[in-house]
């Protein structure tokens, strides 16, 4: 048989990096082999794919099974390296008959009967996709993940590798419902804005200025000066983040288990205070 490739992403801490998962199945005794620096959750995927094909009666055909991911330097970790593996040992035994650009990326990890399911790392995964230039990345439906949208990236969401199947080959899938959730966006509430404080004018239009323009800022001057005040007040005249800052600050809060992300920025002053970029 030919060998089948079909693209993924790979994470090194929160940074992704392409994987192309290679299958080929040849003659020989019965063996299903991962290569290409697998940790031990990849090297079990081994197990959770076959059961998985052998669930929805695709069984993985007698022989020599060999999956390389690569870049073969690369440590990989997690098991959301088995869709990949699935959809290209079905695409290696002509299971799935239409052709899958390199564009289209498959993430998620798969239960023993077959359905996809989430693990940690699916954030920052599809983030790296949209990064990485996918056009198509498939991940399993997570009503706990916020639903995100993109200009350049379709997010489809399949519940199971039938789904995967399904829509690869050209048929539309359902709508899967999301839950109601707190928006990801609240509404900005400032104790303290500009216009409240008066006075400070030449440390105001520095403020202004450094906010224009993105520049850092440091205050200095003795207790009781107005500092922290005017610190207070800065993020009320800060630009609204962008699309892509605001996903950083989305997968950063989640992280963290804060349940909601605001679009405006924060400050920092050396103590605890919000997570701030």
């Amino acid at each position: 048989m030919a060998i089948t490739k079909i693209n993924t992403v790979g994470l090194r801490g929160m940074e992704g990096y392409r994987v192309q998962v290679e299958v080929h199945m040849m003659e020989g005794m019965d063996s299903f082999t991962v290569v290409g620096l697998p940790d031990a959750s990849v090297k079990e995927s081994r197990e959770r794919v076959s059961a998985a094909l052998q669930s929805i009666h695709s069984p993985i055909l007698p022989g020599k099974t060999v999956v390389n991911l690569s870049p073969a330097e690369q440590k990989k970790n997690g098991p959301m390296f088995d869709l990949p593996m699935a959809i290209a040992i079905l695409k290696n035994m002509d299971v799935i008959h239409t052709q899958i650009s390199a564009d289209v990326g498959f993430i998620g990890a798969v239960s023993l009967d077959g359905t996809v399911v989430s693990v940690d790392g699916m954030l920052p995964a599809i983030l790296a996709a949209k990064k990485l230039g996918f056009k198509t990345v498939y991940v399993p439906y997570d009503e706990n993940l916020p639903t995100l949208k993109f200009d350049t990236v379709e997010v489809v969401h399949v519940s199971n590798i039938h789904d995967a199947i399904q829509h690869v080959s050209g048929q539309n899938l359902l709508p899967l419902r999301q839950r109601e959730k707190v928006p990801m966006v609240a509404q900005e509430n400032y104790s303290k804005t500009f216009e409240q404080i008066i006075g400070h004018q030449q440390a105001k239009r520095a403020l202004e200025i450094a906010a224009a323009g993105g520049h850092h800022v440091l205050m200095t001057g003795p207790p009781g000066c107005g500092k922290s005040m005017l610190a207070e007040a800065f993020p009320s005249i800060l630009p609204s983040l962008t699309h892509d800052e605001l996903l950083e600050k989305i997968l950063v809060n989640l992280q963290t288990t804060l349940e909601s992300v605001y679009r405006k920025r924060g400050w920092y002053n050396g103590l605890a205070m919000d997570v701030t970029l």
